[in-house]
């Protein structure tokens, strides 16, 4: 089977599920398809809209490959839904154009439904405008998502993850996570390295299994669950929402917190919390 076939056909992989789910607005489809060869390259920059995405580390892969299923509520907005992979020096850019349909009287509809595959060894730079999307096997990685759930696998290096809103998952990461997130609920499993959530604004927050430390430096509203941490837990601020800490190889400081009740176990090392608590 030729490798055109291959990504025509991966394109129509799902195809019937994708119009039935989006059937009333869905009513012009197409596929949208590109790829580049990564001899090179020192990095790949993804830039999606509205609509889900997977990316998928591939090892040995000598190209990026892009397959799409394109969807809108008319044709001239499907038109405009373009997809485009590119090389600027040793960058890769995967670039997805999108129809302003907030612009348009009515109701419009245009989304792209897209499945990337790169080398697992190539660092990445991911930016996602709406939609569930899930990365995994990848090299070190920094993702910018605006709404929608996000999930995060088998990152071989360190990652770095903006979230506006919807739920965040991150599992099996080789080296250092770090997070902001305005709403939604956290989890995190099998780092590594250090953990540090620098700001979280709503929803809870899970930490566990993490090879080093954890830092929490800002969060507003939620409960905090942090077990089975090697290293020593720092919470600065917390406003409301209970926190649990166990299973810490090292201290445990809460620096001020607001409403809500603290619950501490099996910390190897000193524990400090605000006066009065």
């Amino acid at each position: 089977m030729s490798k055109a076939l291959q990504i025509v056909l991966c394109a129509l992989l799902g195809a019937v599920t994708f119009i039935t789910a989006h059937a009333d607005e869905c009513k012009f489809t197409a596929e949208r398809t590109g790829g580049i060869s990564v001899a090179g390259a020192k990095r790949v920059e993804i830039r999606a809209g509205a609509g889900e995405l997977k990316v998928t580390g591939k090892r040995g892969a000598g190209e990026v490959s892009a397959v799409g299923r394109a969807c809108a509520s008319a044709q001239e907005l499907l038109d405009q839904i373009q997809l485009k992979v590119t090389r600027e020096g040793d960058v890769i850019h995967v670039d997805v154009q999108m129809p302003d349909v907030d612009a348009i009287q009515g109701r419009a509809f245009a989304i792209l439904d897209l499945n990337i595959d790169l080398p697992d060894n190539l660092p990445l730079v991911a930016v996602d405008s709406s939609g569930d999307a899930r990365f995994e096997g990848l090299a070190s990685s920094d993702i910018t998502d605006s709404s929608g759930e996000l999930t995060i696998e088998d990152i071989k290096g360190d990652l770095r993850v903006r979230d506006s809103s919807g739920d965040i998952e991150v599992r099996h990461v080789s080296g250092n996570v770090q997070l902001e997130d305005s709403s939604g609920e956290i989890e995190v499993d099998e780092v590594q390295g250090d953990v540090l959530v620098s700001s979280d604004s709503s929803g809870s927050m899970t930490i566990r299994h993490i090879g080093k430390g954890v830092r929490v430096a800002q969060d507003s509203s939620g409960d905090i669950d942090i077990a089975d941490v090697k290293g020593s837990v720092n919470i600065d601020s917390d406003s409301s929402g209970g926190v649990d800490v166990e299973r810490v190889g090292g201290t445990f400081t809460l620096g001020s917190k607001g409403s809500g009740d603290i619950k501490v176990a099996e910390i190897a090392g000193a524990v400090s919390l605000p006066p009065g608590r």
